[in-house]
């Protein structure tokens, strides 16, 4: 019998870890609005203020039980924008995931950390990832994978060099790609805009992706959010079985909510942002 959503919220973090996936992508967004509501500087002010909340949130998916945190952290978009953010960007990725305090926060967690360049490369980034690596070698708990994408064809020429080389199997291509043997994620939690392109689920690394899009910006997500996320991906989204005898008859029970209902994904401008458009009602209550 399944737990209703109270109990899960109360549940321990052992009872949670039973249901969680072993690979997830979280790929957040809006780090600088973020800074902004909380009445940050979009500087080098932004950087240390993100730094603390997006490492505290990383350790909140690992604490009920994900084993692989696979997180974007470099996109193409940011490297076509102009302006003091793409001038600093790569010193802040440098700073924020692998200097001191970073690093003392993975070794303390006992993460191992590991940046994938997908495509091209820069200096600055071959080093975060030499850093990161070193760093964090000897740690045996879970692995976070920060990825950054400098440029989507590149991306694209990274994979396909893999299979030049011999790589024949997905299990193979993973291992020359990534470095490692990498579960498929099966949840993705993302931010805003219900989006997915190859900068933001890394290629071969999901199988069928339950996704959700969170509409707090930046690294806000809390422990209820996320308990809530875990406990729909495990308890009302798994709805196939393999005898569907009756199964669409069911739907009679609910004829409002199926010839009413709304259009996930269509939204509505908050000044320069998009934001989800709202939902008048349940239509599972409409007469």
């Amino acid at each position: 019998m399944s737990p209703s959503l109270e109990e899960f919220l109360a549940a321990s973090a052992a009872e949670v870890a039973v249901h969680a996936p072993e690979s997830v992508i979280f790929a957040a967004g809006g780090t600088r609005r973020a800074a902004a509501l909380a009445g940050i500087p979009i500087d080098d002010a932004y950087v240390r203020w993100s730094r603390p909340r997006m490492l505290a949130c990383f350790a909140r998916f690992f604490s009920l039980g994900i084993n692989h945190l696979i997180a974007p952290s470099a996109i193409p978009k940011m490297f076509a924008e102009r302006g003091l953010v793409r001038e600093r960007w790569l010193s802040w990725m440098s700073w924020g995931l692998a200097g001191p305090e970073s690093v003392a926060a993975y070794q303390a967690g006992n993460w191992r950390v590991r940046l994938i360049i997908a495509g091209e490369q820069t200096p600055e980034l071959r080093d975060i990832a030499q850093r990161l690596a070193a760093a964090t070698s000897a740690a045996s708990g879970p692995t976070l994978w920060y990825i950054a994408t400098l440029d989507t064809d590149q991306l694209w020429s990274w994979v396909l060099q893999a299979a030049i080389h011999g790589a024949r199997t997905r299990a193979e291509v993973v291992q020359v790609l990534y470095g490692d043997t990498i579960p498929p994620a099966s949840l993705m939690v993302s931010f805003g805009k219900p989006i997915i392109g190859p900068d933001l689920v890394p290629p071969l690394l999901a199988d069928e992706l339950q996704c959700y899009w969170t509409q707090r910006p930046g690294y806000e997500i809390d422990e209820r959010e996320l308990r809530t996320i875990l406990y729909d991906y495990a308890f009302i989204r798994p709805t196939w079985r393999d005898d569907k005898t009756g199964r669409a008859e069911e739907a009679l029970a609910y004829r409002a909510a199926w010839e009413h209902g709304v259009t996930l994904g269509v939204g509505r401008r908050l000044g320069s942002f998009w934001y989800p458009a709202p939902v008048a009602s349940d239509p599972s209550d409409q007469a």
